[in-house]
């Protein structure tokens, strides 16, 4: 509806301007090219009536004065009673008669066709005048056949007629006449009709042009009028361009009640609707972004993983779902997940580089799902920290416990051994005796029970770590120099790879009592070859300790670690529980690789504490 006004009645329709304008101007120029055309249609009835209707009607009338005067000289022969070379004494009349018929009769088809041709009644009569003068013609030329033939047969019998004679040469003569005024008539009409021709040309092209200049000049004032009807749309176009680069305060005014002038109104109403609009959809705008910004940061900061999954393709997929399964959108997901993401609810999930994933799946649409994925490696480990730190804190106990009540014991079986062993020795000086074996024995296997239950007590009494600035290669250099004696006499060597670091925060002398123990299980195991070395990478610091040994089973490398598993036959198996604890302890870990004949390593995992960085 047009905010200012009705719509424009048919005659002040533009279209209806521009529709009439064309109209005038078409039959304008076809008025000029139906004049044109009707004018030289005319010029070409009269050139055709020249030259298809008189020119070969004056060629034929040419021919028969051409054997009219053969025919006459033939017969001035005759008379003086000459014969022809070729014919003798035959006629020339009789020679020629054949082709004068001939001649005649294409005249006449000649004179016919020019009257189909003519365009007027008195054209017509002058060639039918032009015809019965054609019919005299023949008559004559048959009268004078006829009496040359009698003056002929005369000669030839040696006779003579004068009248004849003088007949023959007055039908000769008047022949010759009649075919003489013939062709001047024919030659006269020629010449008319030509000039006639000649002048209707040049009237029908100067009235042709006058007409064309005249459509011309109708059509361009009617082209002028239309071309100022359509100069607002010139405006309309600028404007809208404006509109188009969001420039809003454009406006048209056009007066009248047209079309224009009618678009001019409703496109000024337009851009008021659509400035109403660019407002609300920009407030609209910047109330999505804000909380698409806010969405967007609340998924960026998730830990966990969220995948959104339509028709199989990843549609969203939040940064710590991309970087956990390096996934993208318009992706299919990886095969395990897309194996969770067809049963709905919760599992557990094993994904890339060895974690655990807990998977909630919720469907989403009529073929899509939401799938969150929780990495809960940690968490399963830190409960499996839980449990064994439990489980250990309750073997402490018992261990405790168990020992205070053999130490007891075994101080009191000690001190009566070495009472036992002076009785002895008093009695037989000289340890000859099998008492001094049993004695031995006994003594011996007391130290080792007291050796047992001292690992028992620290391992039950280990103090928490205390954590300090230390330089990992010191420490690692003082277990070499505190163990150098005992791999000499054992025939083992050890080389160093030790990264320069800058110190840490560790207990220094936990970590040397799990690196002791670590060197020891490997010399132990029968290794002739260790290769210490010290590590770092972004988070982690990595001591390192191969060996050349027999090597681990799978088995073997997942016990290694449990408190009393052990391969030697006088093993506590409590070396490597101790030393889990304490990287543990330390907030970092215990990893071995080994394969069964190939050697072992065994990595002190710590987390990486420059003590420069925190202080």
């Amino acid at each position: 509806m047009s905010p200012s006004g009705s719509r424009p009645g048919p005659l002040r329709s533009i279209r209806f301007r521009i529709v009439g304008a064309f109209l005038v101007a078409m039959v304008a120029l076809l008025g000029a090219l139906g004049f044109l055309i009707v004018r030289y249609q005319e010029v070409s009835r009269s050139q055709a009536l020249i030259t298809e209707g008189y020119l070969p009607l004056a060629t034929a009338v040419g021919g028969l004065a051409i054997f009219q005067q053969r025919i006459d000289t033939d017969l001035d022969r005759l008379l003086r009673g000459e014969r022809r070379p070729a014919t003798g004494a035959e006629a020339a009349v009789q020679l020629y008669t054949a082709a004068l018929s001939q001649a005649l009769d294409e005249a006449r088809i000649h004179a016919r066709g020019g009257a189909r041709l003519a365009a007027s009644g008195e054209e017509r009569a002058r060639i039918n005048k032009i015809l019965a003068q054609l019919d005299r013609i023949d008559t004559l030329f048959q009268e004078y056949e006829e009496e040359a033939a009698r003056l002929q047969r005369l000669l030839e019998d040696g006779r003579s007629d004068d009248a004849l004679t003088e007949r023959l040469s007055r039908t000769r003569t008047d022949l010759a006449d009649e075919i003489s005024t013939l062709g001047t008539l024919i030659d006269s009409r020629i010449e008319s009709l030509t000039r006639q021709t000649d002048a209707m040309r040049i009237r029908a092209t100067a009235t042709a042009t006058l007409a064309a200049l005249a459509a011309a000049g109708i059509s361009a004032i009617l082209l002028a009028a239309v071309l100022l009807a359509l100069r607002p749309i010139a405006r309309l176009t600028a404007e809208v361009r404006r509109l188009a680069t969001g420039d809003y305060s454009g406006r048209v005014d056009v007066a009248g009640a047209d079309e224009i002038a009618y678009l001019a109104r409703e496109f000024n109403g337009m851009v008021d609707a659509l400035q109403q609009r660019d407002r609300a959809l920009v407030e609209r705008a910047e109330e999505l972004n804000r909380l698409s910004r806010y969405l967007g940061s609340v998924l960026d900061t998730l830990r966990d993983g969220l995948v959104v999954v339509e028709d199989g393709v990843v549609t969203l997929a939040n940064p710590a779902a991309r970087s956990s399964w390096q996934m993208a959108p318009d992706q299919a997901p990886l095969s395990p997940l897309a194996d969770a993401l067809s049963k709905p609810g919760a599992s557990e999930l094993d994904g890339p580089g060895g974690r655990t994933f807990q998977v909630r799946v919720t469907p989403f649409g009529d073929r899509g799902q939401i799938a969150v994925l929780a990495d809960i490696t940690d968490s399963l480990e830190a409960t499996e920290r839980l449990a064994r730190s439990e489980r250990l804190a309750l073997v402490g106990q018992m261990l405790a416990q168990i020992t205070h009540e053999v130490r007891n014991p075994l101080n009191a079986l000690s001190l009566n051994a070495e009472m036992l062993a002076d009785e002895l020795e008093a009695l037989d000086p000289d340890k000859h005796t099998e008492a001094w074996d049993l004695l031995g024995t006994v003594s011996g296997e007391i130290d080792r029970l007291t050796e047992v239950t001292a690992h028992y007590l620290q391992m039950a009494r280990r103090p928490p770590a205390r954590l300090a600035p230390a330089s990992l290669s010191e420490l690692v250099n003082d277990v070499v120099r505190l163990l150098a004696a005992e791999l000499d006499s054992q025939g083992v060597s050890l080389t160093r790879d030790l990264a320069s670091l800058p110190p840490q925060r560790i207990d220094g002398n936990q970590l040397r009592q799990a690196l002791l123990n670590v060197v020891r299980n490997a010399v132990d195991a029968g290794s002739t070859q260790l290769a210490l070395t010290v590590t770092a990478e972004s988070r982690t610091v990595r001591v390192a300790l191969t060996d050349n040994g027999p090597g681990m089973t799978r088995e073997q490398i997942d016990r290694a670690t449990d408190p009393f598993f052990s391969t030697k036959a006088t093993g506590t198996g409590l070396g490597l529980a101790i030393t889990r604890q304490i990287l543990e302890d330390h907030g970092g870990g215990v990893e071995i690789a080994s394969a069964h004949g190939q050697g072992t390593t065994v990595s002190l995992v710590l987390p990486r504490r420059d003590s420069r960085e925190e202080a």
